[in-house]
């Protein structure tokens, strides 16, 4: 059985051989014919002699003398290039175009409405001011607490004032001196009278002098420099008419 497959095996061989040398014979033969100034050149097939029966009865060789069969080859197709053309899809969605915001619309501005009435006065009105008061031309160019005053009840607030007489003249007048005011009400019974007396009058030159106030009572205090020019027993009860001088300087008595 195995030489069999192997006598079968040899002969399938030969025969893919002799095909192989048949083809290579032929395709020798076309190229040869297509070269008009080439000589054909016999090529020898080397057989093995076991195949040569079967080679002879495969594919006899033409007689002696005949030209041997040419080959013609395939005709060559040459591939072109056709550009296939696209069918656009029905169902396509066109691409969104780039469209611009409506522009924002500017603002008008509100015309203002003034009104046609005055304003009503502000609830806090400030109370006039009396006129100014007839100091008969003296008048107070300086007049100051003095830091030696010790604010205790009893003890000694100095100040000191200076008072000029713009009348060129002597002016009549009773009493002049520091008017204390404790809780918005004057004090004319702890009036400190500097200067004055029956008679009193007030030279061209003026004058300059330095005193101090005792108050009995503990409290917030303002003193003013001030002057009567009615007469002198008029001045002592409360009566008569005065005149300020100068602005108050607040104290505190401990």
């Amino acid at each position: 059985m195995n030489k069999t497959l192997t006598i079968i095996a040899a002969v399938l061989g030969g025969i893919m051989v002799i095909l192989l040398a048949v083809v290579f014979v032929l395709v020798l033969q076309g190229v040869l014919s297509s070269d008009g100034d080439a000589t054909p050149t016999a090529v020898v097939a080397i057989v093995p002699p076991e195949s040569t029966a079967i080679m002879e009865a495969a594919s006899p060789l033409p007689p002696a003398g005949q030209p041997p069969a040419t080959f013609t080859p395939l005709p060559t197709i040459e591939a072109t290039n056709t550009a296939v053309p696209v069918t656009p899809s029905a169902t396509a969605t066109p691409l969104p175009t780039n469209t611009l915001p409506p522009p924002t619309p500017t603002r008008t501005p509100v015309p203002i409405i003034y009104p046609t009435n005055p304003p009503p006065p502000p609830a806090n009105t400030p109370v006039p001011q009396p006129p100014p008061q007839d100091t008969r031309g003296l008048v107070a160019t300086a007049y100051n607490i003095q830091p030696r005053s010790d604010f205790r009840v009893n003890q000694s607030v100095w100040f000191d004032f200076q008072i000029v007489n713009t009348t060129g003249g002597d002016v009549a007048y009773n009493r002049l001196g520091v008017m204390p005011r404790k809780d918005g009400q004057d004090r004319p019974d702890w009036f400190q009278q500097s200067y004055g007396g029956p008679n009193a009058t007030m030279k061209p030159q003026g004058l300059s002098h330095e005193d101090n106030i005792k108050l009995p009572e503990a409290g917030n205090y303002t003193l003013r420099l001030a002057i009567c020019f009615d007469g002198y027993d008029s001045c002592n009860s409360g009566g008569g008419t005065w005149a300020t001088l100068s602005s108050e300087i607040p104290v505190t008595i401990n």
